[in-house]
């Protein structure tokens, strides 16, 4: 999701004024949906390996009321911390060049994999003090979990990131949503969210340096995942309300299932289905941020996509009110959790995958 109230974009939005304190929808959602409310937005999430918590990155929400940075969940009592970050920089973690960040690191898009040598890795995308992806390690500790710098990859480029997916090897591909001087252009989202291309897809492997993918411009690309293979990507175009599969030897998009909503991040499902969350409308989401509305009343859309044959299922719909700009849906177990980019909840969905 669009990540425009974080520090490195204030200057463009300090012409509107602050939204009057809005008042904070009671904590309810409709049988068979469990919310987790008072917490900061959780607009992408992870599961650790343990089983036992989820990693969330903290989004400003559309108010710019919180702080974005990672934290992480308990499942089973639903406490909610921040995940602490230590620094300690290791070679073969992204770009031998790119420093350790200047300040505390926000979080947007995340990515959990395993290295070549079995190490987990956490990927993420970091508008706070420069514009990078940064190389976490994870690590367990005593009731819970915390981080360890390892490296980044900084973009010089002018365009800004939204999300990023790890490969094997130690490399990426991410999602570029645009380019800063067309938001300076475009502060109100006049154009940035009619469908018009405005990012691409960018990649960088160990040795190289960040490129731009030929042939992946999209309607503001945002969350992606690697294929089963490795071969391709899918990635959201998020208000082109579709999915596109871009292959990485060809440089070509090879397929685009149309959606009937803008889907935002992306996950797998533990029987191979790609699950997308997100939210109907362009016009909704613009009246929100222009006026700085924490509590957007948008509606829930999740769909999970067969690869294979492209077919969609429906697994959740949720009327305007029960969240607050969907942006994320993750199977943890039987259960879905779909999070959100503003807000002060998330929401569990008891046995969505339960064989029936």
């Amino acid at each position: 999701m669009l990540r425009l109230q974080l520090p490195l974009l204030a200057g463009l939005l300090c012409a509107a004024s602050a939204a009057l304190a809005e008042i904070v929808p009671p904590c309810v959602a409709p049988p068979g949906t469990t919310p987790l409310c008072g917490i900061a937005p959780a607009e992408d999430i992870e599961a650790a390996s343990d089983g036992r918590f989820l990693f969330l990155s903290t989004t400003p929400g559309l108010s710019d009321a919180h702080h974005s940075r990672l934290r992480q969940l308990e499942l089973a009592s639903g406490a909610v911390r921040d995940l602490p970050v230590e620094i300690d920089a290791e070679p073969g973690w992204g770009d031998r060049y790119c420093a350790a960040p200047p300040q505390a690191i926000g979080a947007h898009g995340l990515h959990l994999s395993r290295r070549a040598d079995g190490r987990e890795q956490l990927l993420v995308v970091n508008h706070q003090g420069r514009e990078a992806i940064e190389f976490l390690e994870p690590v367990a500790v005593s009731g819970g979990w915390k981080a360890v710098w390892r490296g980044c990859v900084a973009n010089s480029q002018g365009s800004l990131f939204n999300d990023v997916v790890g490969s094997v090897d130690g490399g990426f591909v991410a999602t570029a949503m645009f380019e800063l001087r067309d938001m300076q252009a475009d502060p109100h989202l006049e154009h940035m969210l009619d469908g018009r291309d405005t990012g691409y897809l960018m990649a960088w492997w160990p040795g190289a340096t960040l490129v731009r993918l030929a042939h992946s411009k999209a309607p503001f690309p945002n969350g992606i995942q690697r294929s089963a293979d490795g071969r391709s990507v899918w990635f959201a175009a998020w208000t082109g309300k579709a999915l596109w599969q871009y292959d990485l030897a060809s440089h070509q998009v090879t397929r685009k299932v149309a959606l009937d909503f803008m889907p935002d991040n992306l996950s797998w499902s533990a029987d191979g289905r790609l699950l997308a969350a997100g939210l109907p409308d362009a016009a909704t989401f613009r009246d929100c941020f222009v006026g700085k509305r924490e509590f957007c009343p948008s509606a829930v859309r999740v769909v999970a996509l067969d690869p294979q044959d492209g077919t969609l299922a429906p697994l959740y719909t949720a009327a305007p009110g029960v969240l607050f700009g969907a942006s994320v849906a993750l199977q943890v177990g039987p259960d879905l959790y779909v999070g959100a980019f503003t807000g002060d909840r998330l929401l569990r969905v008891p046995d969505a995958f339960a064989e029936r």
